[in-house]
């Protein structure tokens, strides 16, 4: 929605490397691990020459090798900040992410608590953080005036 409104071309770095490697996200960890994963991630970011577009990483990404700080360089990032149960409810079942595949509804929401207390430090220091609780357009809305503040 991002993209559409200020007319720049969008980019997911997960179907980048989905593409580069010719496997499902799922497959690259379970065939390579995630050590490879994130150097993978590593290696995009680093390598990226792109300048203007709106670009979404994988959860994890701001997480490892200082990417965080590689992405706060390249451009404004923003943290979309929404709660365990949004999460949860916007994931469902999805096994196509690997650190969530096969699990119960309760190990779920445990795993997403888990992995929102570790990744929050990594998160918080994002240019701009905007709630989504009131919705995509809302979110949107609020995005937009934080750009041009």
């Amino acid at each position: 929605m991002l993209a559409n409104e200020l007319s720049l071309p969008f980019f997911d770095t997960d179907e980048i490397l989905c593409s580069i490697e010719g496997k499902s996200i799922q497959e690259i960890f379970s065939h390579n691990g995630e050590d490879y994963f994130r150097s993978l991630e590593k290696d995009l970011i680093e390598n990226w020459k792109i300048s203007d577009g709106i670009v979404a990483t994988g959860g994890g990404m701001p997480c490892f090798n200082d990417l965080m700080e590689k992405l706060n360089e390249k451009g404004k990032t923003v943290f979309l900040v929404a709660s365990n149960a949004q999460i949860a409810d916007r994931i469902g079942m999805d096994n196509s992410r690997p650190l969530l595949a096969g699990k119960s509804p309760a190990q779920l929401k445990k795993t997403i608590n888990d992995l929102l207390k570790l990744r929050k430090e990594f998160y918080s220091k994002a240019k701009i953080k905007v709630k989504t609780d009131l919705g995509s357009e809302e979110t949107l809305k609020k995005i937009m005036r934080k750009l041009y503040q």
